[in-house]
């Protein structure tokens, strides 16, 4: 199955990562950022100065306590960072040593994981801290340990700003990706979508109710979002699970091997970094550590977990590589106003909209810095909004009931189906310069609220 997306855009940022892994730099702090889990109520499990391993949880959920958010290495709890309101933003690990595996379970054979009940399989998945993986749609939370989706997404594709190509990393790990595939399918009646880029060429096994659909065209054809939305749509009623790729390899590897494997390959991209480049290094690294020496002016760039599109900013508290994230992107930090810049035509700079006359070719890049070129005003429909919103709903009304909170139209007009990364593309053209994202999540908030 392939489906084609015509709306979309590609932002053209320099600084593409050169797709092949190279060695990390030592990783001395890990972390787990309290920010990366939607909707969660934690409650502390350890005190600085603790000593903590594989399995051992470092904080849980007030509301679901068997799910686990263990500890992402085997060290001290250095510090543990909370923010306004108390807010828990960081619990912060020093590292005793570098061991990117930990033997914890009995290794499995694929006819062992056949007889294993789902709740053995599940129940191993909360001991090991890899429910945290699953994300639902809607509300983009951790699911509930006693839950079960109608059906599964797995991204294996990425086609965000200067990212990572995800089949490097699965190429090197095919057997432990089949292996989690086929643990997927048993935490499901439904079907496991494995959501590819059309260049898929990766050999996987026969799975019993896997299915392979290709998504082709401009971002966000691989967002989570815009598989769910053209495959499986969801209302409050028609859950389903999201996880990405590298969790499945975990899994995977979980289950045949009997190890928690915290490696990642992650991207380190953008104009301001020196060598562009894949890495192979931690969940949870410090992202100084993992930048040390990169970065050409620290001092004049933002360092984003994540990507430029659906990142956040890598603040004191915050530089740790987030849960979900598989980039670090490092853009110039803007701030500055040019005078009468709406009359430059110069080609160094980039619109949307092809406001400005500038240089084309498909490998032309612009280093775009984080300036908005504009403030905040009120609402400006445009169809801009329609030419980068591949999904079958009507954006301009919806941001409409977003703004002024009415929850009834939102929902009405397909708010279920969104996250934040999925208007983001919005965000990014909208003239008026209104973060959709943040007033999507206050709505969606507001909506979980009142049931």
């Amino acid at each position: 199955m392939q489906i084609s997306i015509t709306r979309g855009l590609d932002i053209p940022l320099a600084g593409e990562p050169e797709q092949s892994v190279k060695a990390s730099p030592p990783i001395q702090h890990v972390a787990l950022c309290g920010l990366d889990y939607v909707g969660i109520k934690p409650r502390l499990q350890v005190a600085e100065g603790d000593k903590v391993g594989p399995l051992q949880a470092l904080f849980v959920d007030k509301r679901d306590p068997a799910v686990q958010y263990c500890a992402p290495g085997r060290g001290t709890v250095v510090s543990i960072n909370r923010g306004a309101r108390r807010v828990l933003h960081s619990v912060v690990l020093e590292l005793e040593d570098s061991n990117t595996q930990e033997t914890v379970f009995e290794a499995l054979s694929e006819e062992q994981v056949n007889r294993l009940l789902r709740e053995e399989i599940v129940s191993r998945l909360l001991q090991a801290g890899l429910w945290p993986a699953f994300r639902t749609r809607p509300f983009s939370q951790v699911p509930h340990s006693q839950s079960r989706p109608r059906s599964i997404f797995v991204t294996a594709m990425d086609t965000r700003p200067l990212a990572a190509d995800p089949r490097v990393a699965i190429r090197a790990e095919t057997d432990a990706f089949a292996a989690g595939l086929h643990v997927m399918s048993r935490l499901t009646r439904g079907t496991v979508n494995l959501c590819t880029a059309p260049e898929w060429d990766i050999a996987l096994p026969d799975l019993e109710g896997v299915r392979i659909a290709r998504f082709a065209g401009p971002h966000p054809a691989g967002l989570p979002g815009t598989h769910i939305h053209h495959l499986y749509p969801v209302s409050l009623n028609r859950v389903v699970w999201h996880i990405g790729y590298p969790d499945i390899i975990a899994i995977g590897k979980l289950f045949r091997s009997g190890v928690i494997d915290y490696n990642r390959i992650v991207a380190i991209s953008g104009a301001s970094v020196v060598e562009p480049r894949l890495v192979r290094t931690r969940l949870g690294a410090s992202i100084v550590d993992l930048t040390r020496g990169q970065i050409r002016d620290p001092d004049s760039c933002r360092v984003i977990s994540g990507s430029v599109l659906g990142g956040r900013a890598a603040g004191k508290n915050l530089s740790y590589l987030g849960r979900y994230h598989e980039q670090v992107s490092v853009i110039e930090e803007g701030g500055g106003r040019r005078f009468m810049g709406w009359t430059d035509i110069l080609p160094h700079r980039y619109s949307a909209a092809r406001t400005f006359k500038r240089k084309t070719g498909h490998r032309f890049r612009f280093a775009l810095p984080t300036s908005q070129n504009g403030r905040f005003t009120g609402m400006i429909a445009m169809r801009a909004f329609e030419k980068v919103m591949p999904l079958d709903i009507l954006p301009s009304p919806l941001f409409r009931a977003l703004l002024v909170s009415d929850t009834d139209q939102a929902q009405n007009l397909g708010c279920l189906e969104l996250d934040e990364e999925d208007v983001a593309l919005c965000a990014f053209v909208c003239p008026a310069k209104i973060d959709y994202g943040l007033f999507l999540r206050l709505n969606l908030n507001q909506i979980e609220r009142e049931g």
